[in-house]
């Protein structure tokens, strides 16, 4: 017990170093979700809510912007040395939380516990092809692959944060999962479990001028009471405003809405090694079936645009010239018919609990062309266990970010024979897949991506529908920039003394 005490009082000791002063004694409040994150481990997490959370704590060595572009964050240059490695010039003067330095080291023990198998990182597949780490010197590192891969960066921003390897190497799991420590703009403080995290501004962040709020607070709110925290100014920002209650927030003296397209989609998966979804027929009569701009209309309030395959206009690798399938109840019929299938069927549905609104509206348009669904509810955990035994589920329906900003992810999540999430153990997209990461070259890199994008589309392999316009309820006196990925970062939110919108 006085080793935890001594760890957890080193997480929040100010540093004798230089420090950088918040712009506002103010503490921002945000609500992102309802229900608490299930760790705070950033090596044992893999979700878009519980990621927004663990990025104001830690920093990985590149980062994406607001527009989804890579920069520097722990790393100030890289350059590539061969096919299979990539050296990494790292920020001096840097320290953790808790006074540890980050330096070489710390990025060799950070990448190596995401690859132990005993870390069990959920989303280990997407950085397997990480080799190991060579130490140059204190503050540059050779990052090896098994084979070349031109979407390491992409890995790298989206998945792998650095840890101190002090405290990560002897504090209990009980600890790490509760008491994070890294680099960030803000540093750990307080969980109280079913209603909030608290976190402070990190006055020696290397980023001067930043943090630009004295605190971070995110608080777990049920969806009925959200809007009304927001307006009664219990919370600065929320993150998911209801379509419903847009014009309410804007109206109002004191809030006002942002809206943003994101890398975010609601996607069914069709698993194509039985019947009847083996049939191409039958997978075009369903996607015929659904009518996209009534399920952008009545799911999401028209806050998204119906898109026809897995990637998302502005998301590198994405094919711009693919326009959504027609709603055709007729042609769907007639291609049931041909099939084999007059009467329709019934399907086996996963559907994730996020995407349960957006499910049931398509399963009552399925209805019309007599295609019914058994579904299934499921939380993340329990899809990712679920989809273990592929054969017993003819199709799933569930949201995805895009965190590595680039059309390969959402796409090989889905279809890839060697992804956890899809319901097929081998694809004919995989050797596109491998062609794909292994080119470095990003003008060629771009073009199979769109070959894989006009593949998935003319085969009828998924069941894609909309392109999510993130929606922000703010307080006036907030500035924010939402981020194409919708997990902001909030080291550069503001909040001002007069309202800068009248």
């Amino acid at each position: 017990m006085p080793f935890i005490l001594a760890l957890l009082s080193l997480c929040l000791a100010p540093s004798a170093r230089s420090q950088s002063v918040a712009a506002s004694s103010r503490t921002l409040v945000v609500c992102d979700d309802v229900v608490d994150p299930a760790t705070l481990d950033p090596q044992k997490e893999f979700s878009e809510k519980n990621h927004t959370i663990v990025q104001q704590i830690f920093e990985g060595l590149v980062r994406f912007d607001a527009d989804g572009k890579i920069v520097p964050a722990l790393a100030t240059q890289w350059r590539r040395l061969s096919p299979t490695a990539m050296q990494f010039d790292l920020r001096k003067g840097v320290y953790f939380h808790n006074g540890e330095p980050f330096n070489a080291e710390s990025v060799r023990f950070s990448i190596e516990r995401y690859l132990d198998p005993k870390t069990s990182f959920p989303a280990r597949g997407f950085i397997e092809t990480i080799d190991h780490v060579d130490i140059v010197d204190d503050h540059r590192v050779n990052i090896v692959t098994r084979m070349p891969d031109g979407l390491l960066l992409n890995r790298i921003a989206g998945f792998i944060v650095m840890v101190p390897p002090g405290y990560y190497k002897n504090a209990p799991e009980s600890v790490l999962q509760e008491r994070p420590v890294g680099t960030g703009a803000f540093a750990f403080k307080k969980w109280i479990k079913g209603d909030r995290i608290e976190l402070v501004a990190n006055r020696s962040y290397w980023h001067e001028g930043y943090p630009r709020v004295a605190g971070l607070v995110f608080r777990f709110i049920p969806v009925g009471d959200q809007v009304r925290a927001l307006m009664a100014g219990s919370i600065d920002v929320l993150t998911n405003l209801p379509g419903t209650k847009t014009l309410e927030v804007q109206h109002s003296r004191n809030t006002y809405v942002v809206k943003r397209e994101t890398f975010y989609t609601v996607a069914g998966n069709f698993n194509t090694t039985h019947a009847p979804l083996s049939d191409i027929r039958v997978r075009k009569a369903i996607n015929l079936a659904v009518d996209r701009q009534a399920l952008v209309r009545y799911d999401i309030l028209g806050n998204g645009n119906p898109i026809g395959t897995l990637t998302s206009p502005g998301e590198f690798g994405h094919n711009p010239k693919i326009l959504p399938y027609p709603f055709d109840l007729k042609r769907a019929l007639q291609l049931l018919s041909a099939a084999g299938y007059p009467h329709g069927f019934r399907l086996r549905v996963l559907l994730k609990v996020n995407a349960e609104r957006t499910g049931r509206i398509i399963a009552s348009q399925l209805a019309k062309i007599g295609v019914k669904e058994d579904l299934t509810l499921v939380s993340d955990s329990e899809l990712f266990a679920k989809l273990r035994d592929r054969s017993h589920w003819d199709m799933a329906i569930y949201d995805v970010p895009d965190p590595m900003c680039h059309a390969f992810f959402v796409t090989s999540i889905f279809l890839s024979g060697q992804s956890p999430f899809a319901l097929s153990s081998a694809t004919a997209l995989d050797d596109q897949f491998s062609r794909l990461v292994g080119t470095l070259d990003r003008g060629r890199q771009r073009e199979i991506a769109k070959g894989i994008d006009d593949f998935v589309h003319s085969n009828y392999l998924a069941l894609p529908t909309y392109q999510r316009i993130r929606t922000y309820g703010l307080r006036r006196n907030v500035l924010f920039v939402p981020y194409v990925s919708g997990m902001p970062y909030f080291f550069s939110t503001e909040i001002k003394k007069e309202a800068p919108i009248e």
